[in-house]
């Protein structure tokens, strides 16, 4: 008989009131449903979007995706009060009725943290790149687990926001009110990107592509990063930028700083800064220059109630002057209506791999860790501010683990 499963259960008011819960009534399982697989938790990461999934998670169903499980001890039950949030990472199939998905197959995507298996009902395409049985080495799941889906972010805005092919654009936030147009998008020698939040990995793949994968001609003048004092080392030691300032420097003369004229196109993304920092900016780059778009990838890390979550969540966009945030989800679906679905996967495939063969972002390192112990402890380090911009959390949940990876 197998152990107890142990799943990740926290309070939909407070994500730092974690606990890690065995489930002793969990087996046997039921009857798996026909056209589906079970699948198990391989393979984690932990990054600070695990928080915003919890602190936004009731505006946009993420608490529904993997709920309690009918096992759940009584004291956890109520699903007003308490729920699980997932991450992205690598699963196993361990049983399954679905030809082409064999026992051992493994699956990536957004799965629940914690021991348990559950199950899927699947409708395979033509184009199925979420599961392989060629696996890479455990360096190389651990950077698919911890990175992929957050530069694949970086890539679309890259690629189809900022689109050099007209009949690639789309919404950021994937409805035509955005009214993101050719206009907006285009960038050249006469246009600046500014990055806030740098360090973080979103920022990073964001970076990496507005240097790597754009043809000559259609790449900003400058990108720079703005961060915090603390992730300024690391920020200027990825060599993704070609200038990293602190989210004080606005205090000086930003004419001075980034070279600018009035016919500067200011591109301001941000993915999570301080103090809304990229709004004061904004605000502030407008009164000298005339062609300033703002794009709002993520919100500020911290900790908040569900109701000031929610009113900052609806303030997003009461700024001065043109500014969309952006819905990845839609982004990607958008994509791939333009580019077709085999093409998406097929270009962005080519980009990840160079950048796992060229030793991934420069000075990121993968902290790894074993067992629902172990991801526990990551998680209360992340929501103390205890894991360094260089750091990437992920944890191997397979119970011999020397001999599945």
């Amino acid at each position: 008989m197998a152990s107890a499963p142990v799943i990740q259960v926290l309070s939909r008011s407070n994500y730092e009131d974690q606990h890690l819960v065995s489930l002793p009534n969990a087996y046997p399982l039921p009857p798996l449903a026909p056209s589906s697989i079970r699948i198990k938790s391989t393979i984690l990461s932990l990054t600070t979007n695990n928080f915003a999934y919890a602190r936004i998670g009731h505006l946009l169903g993420w608490w529904d995706v993997h709920p309690l499980p009918p096992s759940i001890p009584a004291e956890y039950s109520d699903p007003t009060k308490f729920g699980c949030i997932s991450a992205w990472g690598y699963a196993e199939v361990i049983e399954g009725n679905v030809s082409g998905l064999e026992v051992g197959t493994w699956f990536w995507g957004y799965l629940p943290i914690g021991t348990m298996p559950f199950d899927m009902e699947v409708k395979l395409t033509e184009v199925h790149g979420q599961f392989s049985e060629e696996l890479g080495d455990k360096e190389s799941l651990g950077y698919d687990a911890l990175m992929l889906i957050l530069f694949q972010t970086g890539y679309m805005l890259n690629r189809y926001v900022f689109a050099w092919e007209p009949s690639e654009l789309v919404q950021p936030g994937g409805e035509p009110i955005d009214g993101w147009t050719v206009q907006h998008a285009t960038l050249g020698d006469d246009s600046i990107v500014l990055v806030f939040a740098a360090s973080g990995k979103t920022a990073l793949g964001l970076a990496y592509c507005l240097k790597h994968d754009r043809p000559a001609g259609r790449k900003p003048r400058m990108v720079i990063g703005i961060g915090s004092t603390k992730s300024k080392a690391f920020t200027e030691g990825t060599g993704l930028y070609d200038k990293v300032l602190t989210y004080d420097a606005d205090s000086g003369s930003l004419g001075e700083q980034l070279d600018l004229t009035p016919d500067t196109k200011i591109a301001v993304i941000d993915v999570g800064s301080r103090d809304a920092a990229a709004d004061r900016w904004a605000v502030k780059l407008r009164k000298s220059c005339s062609n300033v778009v703002q794009i709002q990838i993520a919100g500020e890390f911290k900790t908040e109630s569900p109701e000031e979550a929610t009113a900052r969540f609806l303030a997003r966009k009461k700024v001065e002057g043109y500014k969309v945030v952006v819905n990845a989800s839609k982004m990607r679906t958008q994509a791939m209506e333009k580019s077709g679905e085999q093409r998406f996967y097929d270009d962005f495939a080519k980009i990840w791999d160079s950048v796992k063969k060229g030793g991934y972002i420069k000075g990121m390192r993968l902290v790894w860790g074993e067992g629902m112990a172990d991801l526990g402890r990551g998680w209360e380090k992340l929501y103390m501010g205890q894991v360094g911009p260089d750091e990437g959390l992920v944890f191997s949940l397979v119970e011999n683990p020397t001999e599945k990876l």
